[in-house]
């Protein structure tokens, strides 16, 4: 069986996060007290066996007396109805005088509740009834919720969650409940009161509160976290459409349970805010599915989303341009809409789970445990369980899962573009991407240029193709690699940085740093390149491999810096006259014999010249070139004691070429001859001597004067 260490490290973490959550939530949702709860049977509570102080709070729930449009007296009376209804519970349907209920109308709702003793206070948890109500407790109104009437014009819906407190005054209370509704669609008891000693309903109702205090405000800043992070990265648009998921599930919140509008906005018409409950409601779903969506949009088909969409704003529709006794009919349609909507995504996370896409296991293994909450409290409201209701826990559970799964693939993205960029910055130096990507990668662009003077080196491997030759092509790539592994850490080590490699080629530019000026800096680079190159040819000599000769060419002068290519493939580079110019030099090293040759403007900017051992090698025009420029030679440092026969052949070289240069060649032919024995090697001297030679023999002629022309690369 294969396992995915990402998947369940994920999980760890999202554990992590919500047992804290947990240890905070289910404190506040638990039901306290005894689970054999009795219930009202033809009108009759019998509480004698249950005490308020120690098995808690209690619910008023079973069979009332009812009688539909009668607003009976709420005094006790002798007669008792034959006519009985459930509590909690809707009167739509049920049957009085052998005709159904509608849901406009209004009723008288009573129930007799027998006390084991007498309290001194007690206090009663009324959350929602449809939708104007008059509470009397032997004879006494004690609570009221809008205005009760007997036409939709004398009735005025209200939405208040209260708690009310009475003085029993024997131990058998006799409820009576006005109710009237003509705005909804539902009318009657819909949820249970409860009834407790004040203590226990204040602090039941103060956790309510509390839990959707608590809810709304991580639903809050989850949305405005969210909402940043598409701001910063607007190629995913799932953290807009959870920010908006977030934002719609915490404003509507504060419509429902204990309805904390009312605290914000005092007397807020009910017509309004049960327009604003529903439209939320409604959009939830085309917003989650468009979510769910932007996430996994592989698995999801597109026809099916397009038809659940346009039906959730449908709905919306509908609720903009009808009144609520219309609107609110569409509850049953949108029930059986998010159930299937809800089925079919999660069929999407189980497809995105096969596929190991990221977070699904996640997001199907808290979608079901949301259902299983929302099942569990319509069987708790129906008095089928006593677990508790968890439906807000189970709500902030699918939200912080979905929050971490964000947050875990920003993560990954961020990790993934840490991990682009630094194998970018392999292929584009840091110094290039601080001139042509200030603001960042993502700010390059093709046709940036940027005009700076820097000292460029090019560097090249002498008969590299012959030697190819013999390799195969893994030989060679195993070859230059090693080989680029001596000789690239000089570069970098002297504020240099490689522009581009060109198979056994390098090109480097080099900046001012570390207290040395540009050309000081590719001056140093280049003689440990060289030595590098020396410790690996010992390598390869151990390994009765042929060492490697390397020429490098230096010259200093205005480059321009920046990006050629399209949108779609570019690369950064340097052109300009210096950087053809130093490819020249290099490529004059094998004409003159020597692994390093330098411009004149090196040597004139050169701080350490006094430090190294150069010489002047000749006034050249390179082919393509109109302007002759000299080249140099530098040998090594003068504290190299390596270096001591070429030491002594400096003094006579320089000697020969002012002779040369005064055109007195026999003179400098000697001079030249005498260089030949103090350093049999020195193709430079060597060149000069065939000079001297010719120009004995046919004349001097206007070439004399030092300044040779170039005819190859």
């Amino acid at each position: 069986m294969n396992k995915n260490p990402r998947s369940a490290r994920e999980f760890l973490y999202l554990l992590a996060v919500l047992l804290p959550v947990f240890a905070i939530i289910y404190p506040l949702a638990k039901q306290k007290g005894r689970t054999d709860k009795p219930l009202a049977q033809k009108g009759v509570l019998d509480l004698r066996s249950w005490d308020l102080q120690r098995d808690g709070n209690i619910s008023l729930n079973g069979e009332w007396a009812f009688s539909w449009n009668d607003l009976a007296s709420p005094r006790p009376s002798a007669s008792s109805s034959a006519d009985f209804i459930k509590v909690p519970g809707i009167w739509n349907n049920h049957v009085s005088n052998g005709q159904k209920d509608g849901a406009e109308g209004f009723a008288t709702y009573s129930l007799d509740v027998r006390l084991q003793k007498q309290h001194e206070m007690l206090a009663l948890n009324i959350l929602t009834v449809s939708n104007a109500y008059d509470l009397f407790v032997n004879g006494k109104k004690i609570a009221s919720n809008g205005t009760v009437g007997k036409d939709e014009e004398t009735s005025k819906p209200a939405y208040a969650p209260q708690v009310v407190t009475f003085i029993p005054d024997s131990d058998c209370l006799h409820f009576v409940m006005h109710i009237s509704n003509f705005a909804h669609c539902k009318g009657g008891f819909w949820l249970p009161v409860e009834i407790g000693t004040v203590k226990q309903i204040h602090e039941e109702r103060d956790s309510r509160v509390l839990l959707e205090m608590f809810l709304f405000g991580c639903l809050f800043i989850m949305a405005l976290y969210h909402f940043s992070l598409y701001l910063l990265r607007r190629s995913d648009p799932s953290t807009l459409y959870f920010g908006l998921m977030c934002v719609i599930i915490g404003v509507r919140s504060l419509f429902t349970g204990e309805n904390l509008v009312n605290d914000l906005y005092p007397g807020i018409d009910w017509f309004f805010a049960r327009k604003i409950e529903f439209l939320l409601t409604f959009l939830s779903a085309p917003v989650y599915i468009t979510f769910a969506r932007a996430l996994y949009r592989r698995e999801w088909n597109t026809t099916v989303y397009r038809i659940a969409f346009a039906f959730g704003m449908a709905l919306c529709l509908f609720v903009l341009v009808t009144p609520a006794r219309i609107f609110t009919l569409t509850s049953y349609v949108f029930t059986g809409y998010a159930w299937i909507t809800s089925m079919y995504t999660i069929f999407v996370f189980i497809k995105a789970m096969k596929r190991k896409e990221n977070g699904a296991g996640i997001f199907l293994a808290t979608s079901l445990f949301f259902l299983l909450t929302i099942v569990n409290d319509t069987l708790n409201q129906l008095e089928l369980v006593h677990t508790g209701l968890y439906l807000s826990f189970g709500l902030l559970v699918v939200t912080f899962a979905q929050s971490f799964v964000i947050s875990s693939r920003f993560a990954n993205a961020f990790r993934t573009t840490e991990i682009y960029a630094s194998t970018f910055r392999k292929f584009v130096p840091a110094q290039f991407l601080d001139k042509i990507a200030k603001d960042g990668i993502e700010s390059i662009r093709a046709g940036y240029a940027q005009r700076e003077e820097v000292a460029v080196l090019f560097s090249d491997i002498r008969s590299f193709t012959s030697l190819a030759e013999k390799m195969s092509s893994d030989e060679v790539f195993r070859m230059l690699n090693e080989y680029l592994a001596y000789v690239e850490p000089p570069i970098r080590a002297h504020s240099g940085f490689v522009d581009k490699y060109m198979g056994d080629g390098i090109m480097a530019l080099f900046e001012n740093g570390d207290g040395n000026n540009s050309c000081d800096n590719a001056v140093a680079a280049s003689l440990e390149m060289l030595e590098q190159l020396e410790a690996f040819n010992e390598k390869r000599i151990s390994a009765g491999e042929e060492p490697l000769r390397m020429g490098i060419g230096l010259h200093n002068g205005p480059v321009i810096i920046g990006t050629l290519g399209g949108n779609e493939r570019m690369d950064s580079t340097a052109i300009g006259d210096a950087v053809n110019l130093t490819s020249r030099i290099e490529g004059m090293t094998k004409m003159y014999g020597v692994p390093l040759l330098a411009g004149e403007s090196i040597i004139r900017a050169l701080s350490i010249r006094h430090e190294l051992y150069c010489r002047f090698v000749d006034t050249v025009v390179a082919k393509g070139k109109n302007e002759p420029v000299a080249i140099w030679e530098i040998s090594g440092r003068r504290s190299d004691k390596r270096l001591a026969a070429y030491a002594k052949l400096i003094p006579a070289y320089e000697e020969a070429i002012r002779f040369f240069r005064e055109r007195k060649i026999a003179d400098a032919k000697k001079e030249f001859e005498k260089c030949l024995a103090l350093f049999p090697g020195d193709t430079v001297s060597r060149i000069y001597l065939d000079r001297c030679t010719k120009f004995l023999e046919t004349g001097v002629d206007e070439n004399v004067s030092g300044i040779t022309s170039l005819d190859s690369k």
